[in-house]
Order: C-alpha cells, then sequence, then structure tokens
C-alpha cells in the first residue's frame, strides 16, 4: 500500500511538470468577506458572509433608503478604494469585515451661536428685568455667525465686539423690543412686552447699516459701540407666504435666520439623534398645548408677538420614533434662546409665524 501512495504522489509531480500551467497543482487561497449595515439602506452583495479567491477586487455598493444618505463603509477598510463613497471596491487580501453606515437626510448649518436670554442690561432703553428678548436673541445668532463664526467680508465688526447678550440689547432697541426702543418701529404703548414680527425686519437692517457713515435715524439715546461697523445686507421677511419653502433654500443656501412661532410650549419626547457630517446633536420635541404666556424666561404672545427662534436646518417626512405614537412630520432644527432647552431644537413645522433671512451677500 506505501508503494502504491508513492506511485501516485510521484505521477501527479509529473502530470504538473508535463502539463504545467494547464491544470491548477497548489490549493487555491480564499478569505471570507462578512458585510453588515446600520439602518437606512442596503448594500450589494448582500448582508451576511461571501467567499471570494484572494486578489479578488469585489463591488460594493451602499444604496440608501428613502430620507437617508450614504456616510461612509467602516471596519477593515484598508483595501478599500474609496471608504465614502458608496459604489467602491474592495480588494481580498485577508479575511475582512465591513459595514455601510447610512444616516438620517439632515440638512443643518453647523457652529451657528445658541444664545440665551436674558441680555445684559447695560443700555438705559432696556427694561429690567429683561423679558421677551427672543428676537434680538434669535437675530443676534445670525449676526455673530456672519462675523464672528464665518468672518464674512460684509460682517467684519457688524456687532462692533460686543458679546451677545449685549448686543442683543442693542439690536432690541431697533427693534423696539418691549416698546422701550425706537419710535420707527410699530410697536405701539398698547403692545404686549416682546417684539412685533414686522420690526425684526427693519430693526435689523437699521442696527446693520449702523456706523459713522451711516447714523441711526432718530438718533439713540446711546453712542455708537466702538469698533462698529456698517454694511448693506438683504433683509427678506417672510409672513405666511411662501412658508417651509422659503426657510429650506435659506437653510440650503447656508444662512440660519429667524423663525417665528404662535406659540413656543415644546414638550421633550426623550429622543436625540446625532448627525455624523457636522457632529451636531439634535433633540426631538413636541408642540404642547397653547399657552398665552411662560414664565421660564416670562413670555406672552398674541396676534403680532411670537417666539423667536434661530432657524438652523430641517429634516423632511421624518418619523423620530420609526412607527411610534410621534406622526411623520415636516421637522425644522432650531436655536431657542431659553436657557432650559439644548442646543438644537427639532420641532414640526406647525405653529409657524413668520421667517425673516438676513443675507450678507457675496464675499
Amino acid at each position: 500500500m506505501k508503494h502504491k501512495l508513492i506511485s501516485v504522489a510521484l505521477i501527479a509531480v509529473l502530470l504538473c511538470m508535463v502539463l504545467g500551467s494547464s491544470i491548477s497543482c497548489t490549493p487555491t487561497t480564499t478569505y471570507t468577506l462578512t458585510i453588515t449595515s446600520t439602518a437606512g439602506g442596503s448594500v450589494t452583495p448582500g448582508v451576511g458572509a461571501h467567499t471570494y479567491s484572494a486578489g479578488t477586487a469585489v463591488n460594493l455598493t451602499a444604496t440608501p433608503d428613502a430620507d437617508y444618505v450614504f456616510v461612509e463603509w467602516t471596519g477593515d477598510v484598508g483595501t478599500i478604494a474609496d471608504d465614502e463613497d458608496a459604489t467602491t471596491t474592495i480588494t481580498m487580501n485577508g479575511d475582512y469585515t465591513i459595514t455601510a453606515n447610512f444616516a438620517l437626510d439632515i440638512t443643518i448649518i453647523a457652529d451657528v451661536p445658541d444664545t440665551s436670554q436674558p441680555p445684559t442690561v447695560t443700555l438705559a432703553t432696556t427694561q429690567n428685568p429683561p423679558t421677551n428678548f427672543c428676537a434680538p436673541m434669535a437675530m443676534v445668532n445670525v449676526l455673530e455667525y456672519w462675523d464672528d463664526v464665518i468672518e464674512h467680508a460684509n460682517a467684519q465688526n457688524v456687532t462692533a465686539g460686543l458679546i451677545p447678550e449685549t448686543a442683543a440689547e442693542y439690536l432690541g432697541y431697533f427693534m423696539d423690543t418691549n416698546n422701550t426702543g425706537s419710535p420707527n418701529r410699530g410697536n405701539g404703548a398698547d403692545a404686549h412686552f416682546g417684539t412685533w414680527d414686522k420690526d425684526i425686519f427693519p430693526g435689523t437692517l437699521e442696527f446693520v447699516r449702523w456706523d459713522i457713515a451711516n447714523p441711526a435715524v432718530p438718533v439713540p439715546p446711546f453712542p455708537l459701540p466702538a469698533g462698529k461697523l456698517g454694511y448693506d445686507w438683504l433683509l427678506i421677511p417672510d409672513f405666511g407666504v411662501l412658508g417651509l419653502p422659503f426657510y429650506m433654500a435659506e437653510i440650503d443656501a447656508g444662512r440660519p435666520l429667524v423663525a417665528c412661532f404662535d406659540y413656543w410650549n415644546p414638550q421633550p419626547v426623550g429622543i436625540n439623534y446625532t448627525d455624523p457630517e457636522s457632529g451636531e446633536t439634535i433633540d426631538v420635541f413636541a408642540w404642547g398645548d397653547w399657552v398665552p404666556c411662560s414664565y421660564d424666561p416670562e413670555e406672552c404672545w398674541d396676534d403680532d408677538i411670537g417666539h423667536a427662534v434661530t432657524g438652523v436646518g430641517y429634516i423632511l417626512n421624518w418619523d423620530p420614533d420609526g412607527a411610534g405614537p410621534l406622526p411623520v412630520d415636516d421637522y425644522v432644527i432650531v436655536h431657542d434662546n431659553w436657557p432650559t432647552t439644548p442646543r438644537n431644537v427639532a420641532i414640526p413645522w406647525a405653529n409657524w409665524k413668520s421667517s425673516h433671512a438676513a443675507d450678507p451677500g457675496p464675499e
């Protein structure tokens, strides 16, 4: 038997020598590719384990579901041609495990300031205690974004280097917040505390233009802040005409804006989401019942005065809790100016009142 086995082995060796490359005389090396996926999409080849010969370039395709986007491949990505491309290849030089990562399709402007009430009380015109300052606070975030974050050429020192809580005081005067400011505004003596919606646009425009060459009329009862420069921005209000499309167009253009709602009674639902691209954490809220006033801080609303926040993003047709009690809805992502709410509040578009866009123009 031993001689017979040796003979068979010799015959195999001779065949390899004679036939050469026409037959395979060594075993083929194979490797396993294990693919997983996060929620929000599918992959080709599918989820699971796949076997390939060594050196094979395997085509990978990640296809996001509706309202999701592909983010990246993670895991053993050393031989993936482009780990941020939804359509790419991986070369099998070993056993690999990779994951296709999908994320909710969020549109958000990162790094927009989130200034909270109350403002400082440095101006004689500022009501003390300084309540109902939501509109100046919401707009100062926009101005600080262009001045200090983007450092836009048409925004340098538009806030005169003031801290946001103080710059909001000046804005409050020009908006006639609490009816203690510019007589050019429409907040009459019988108006509630707060900022009349129609005063946000002209008040902001006057403050932005204000400098030595463009003095405010009438002259404010305080001097021009040192270093204040003025610019001719484009300020565009929308009072119920275009609605969400207008808001979305501004966000898509990279311009945060002020959004006003009829009232503000947000209720946290215990859901938060981190946008993988910006790293911003977004907390989901639902609308509570109508309330005429709130007391943390003290604010009241009527037909002309609502609650103003800084709009920074949106998520369309979103089901935050995945077929749970929350309905699918269009959500806006805003920076509220109450100290009791988180940085990014996602709340349904319902109860929207008006929008106020500020465009500093091209660089």
